[in-house]
């Protein structure tokens, strides 16, 4: 599971086990913690318009998490691979809650496709997932999600109260922190 509420990584391949053997390659050298942990993978996504998708995870407990994801053919995301090439697709971050995120996002202003609407996977009932559009994070989706832990198992599971938001000035921005510089 990821220490921090940025959870992961996502890029879009052609080759799944490609993908995973590059990384396992460049982890060993780069990161080898993040191989210490059986990965998480998924041989099939069975919902919504990509549904037959595939992906998995170099699950990482101390830092954020390699996510890759091979799309079926002839499904959105793999007329976009087709279109793009292989790409970074998303960022992840937790939060236990999904809707009120993207409550307080729309009420910043940004650009949430499908309006903030948060999706359920059905083959993990407990995931909530979201997005905020590219045209606000400049180029590259950002997924809000439910929090998720590996025990080891090659899947998924719930993990609750990891990264809870607690109210409006636990995390003032820079501007709100330094005060402004006063010509004298």
């Amino acid at each position: 599971m990821p220490s921090g509420p940025f959870a992961h990584v996502c890029m879009v391949v052609r080759d799944l086990d490609k993908a995973i053997d590059d990384w396992t390659r460049i982890l060993r050298v780069l990161d080898p913690a993040s191989l210490e942990e059986r990965i998480v993978k998924y041989d099939e996504f069975s919902s919504g318009d990509d549904a037959g998708m595939k992906w998995a995870t170099f699950v990482n407990n101390g830092g954020t998490e390699i996510q890759f994801i091979q799309p079926a053919p002839g499904t959105p995301m793999g007329n976009r691979l087709d279109k793009v090439g292989e790409h970074v697709h998303h960022l992840c971050y937790s939060t236990d809650d999904v809707p009120g995120a993207m409550e307080k996002l729309k009420a910043e202003g940004l650009h949430l496709p499908g309006d903030g609407q948060t999706y359920n996977d059905p083959d993990m009932t407990w995931q909530k997932w979201s997005w905020v559009g590219a045209k606000s994070t400049h180029g590259c989706l950002i997924e809000v999600a439910s929090p998720y832990e590996s025990r080891n198992d090659g899947k998924w599971h719930h993990a609750p109260g990891k990264f809870a938001y607690k109210g409006p000035g636990e995390h003032p921005s820079f501007a709100e922190m330094v005060p402004p510089v006063t010509a004298g």
